[in-house]
């Protein structure tokens, strides 16, 4: 049984980009802390797959298809949501996508594509549930940003570059100014990971930079999915009831400020 502060029971959660790692490892920590969780991925074997590992929590559980990049999905997306559990209590805005191309190879296009992939995928989700959050206690949003946005991109290995730094610094502004719009009811949050070991990012994590770049973690480890998770449990429970605005480091220390 989770504590008291971190219980979720009764709420009903969505998570956007629910069938990769982060939006998994959020689902399953929002289901063990008691919610019912709507996993929400453009991949619809991967959004079956983490609904299926929801709903052995004992949790209700639904797997949607939808495009976080286009508002008119979104819509549609929210709404089928909405018709099934009634409400949404946590939203967790996890899609998006990396660009690691540099800036001078990039068209306009390709930067457009990068802020509807991370941007306007946060901004749609948040646009079309907040509105029934309104009036009810305890409702949250929490957006996943980058390290990226803050440092503006990492190093040649990495997958991030300007338009992609752009897109999360982006997330940043709009969690703050989210904020403080949708205050008292809506709490909306944060979280900033840096390099995460997953298989997308293995040949980072397990290539031929990977000593240089541990050096400069100072946990001495890449982060896992579940790191990322423990900080949105966090921002999603009744102990960060009194936390609004704020932007959270999930990095070993990779980046300080």
């Amino acid at each position: 049984m989770p504590h008291s502060l971190l219980d979720l029971s009764g709420r009903v959660a969505v998570v956007t980009g629910g069938g990769g790692h982060i939006g998994g490892a959020s689902a399953r920590a929002l289901a063990e802390a008691g919610a019912d969780v709507a996993v929400v991925d453009i991949r619809e074997e991967a959004a079956n797959a983490v609904a299926a590992q929801v709903a052995e929590f004992g949790r209700r559980s639904l797997a949607v298809v939808g495009d976080a990049s286009r508002y008119e999905a979104v819509r549609a997306t929210a709404d089928e949501v909405l018709d099934a559990f009634g409400r949404i209590d946590v939203l967790v805005n996890v899609a998006g996508g990396s660009e690691p191309r540099p800036f001078l190879e990039l068209g306009p296009d390709d930067y457009e594509r990068a802020f509807r992939l991370n941007m306007m995928s946060a901004w749609a989700w948040s646009h079309c549930v907040a509105p029934q959050m309104i009036g009810r206690a305890h409702q949250r949003i929490v957006n996943i940003a980058s390290i990226s946005g803050k440092h503006g991109g990492g190093p040649p290995a990495t997958v991030s570059k300007s338009a992609y730094a752009s897109a999360k610094g982006g997330v940043i502004g709009l969690t703050k100014g989210l904020a403080r719009e949708l205050a008292p009811d809506v709490t909306v949050n944060c979280v900033c990971p840096g390099l995460i070991h997953t298989t997308n990012t293995s040949r980072i994590t397990e290539g031929p930079d990977r000593d240089a770049i541990l050096s400069t973690i100072p946990k001495a480890r890449f982060g896992a999915p579940e790191d990322v998770a423990a900080a949105v449990l966090f921002f999603a429970s009744n102990g960060a009831d009194w936390i609004t605005g704020e932007i959270t480091d999930v990095n070993g220390g990779q980046y300080i400020d």
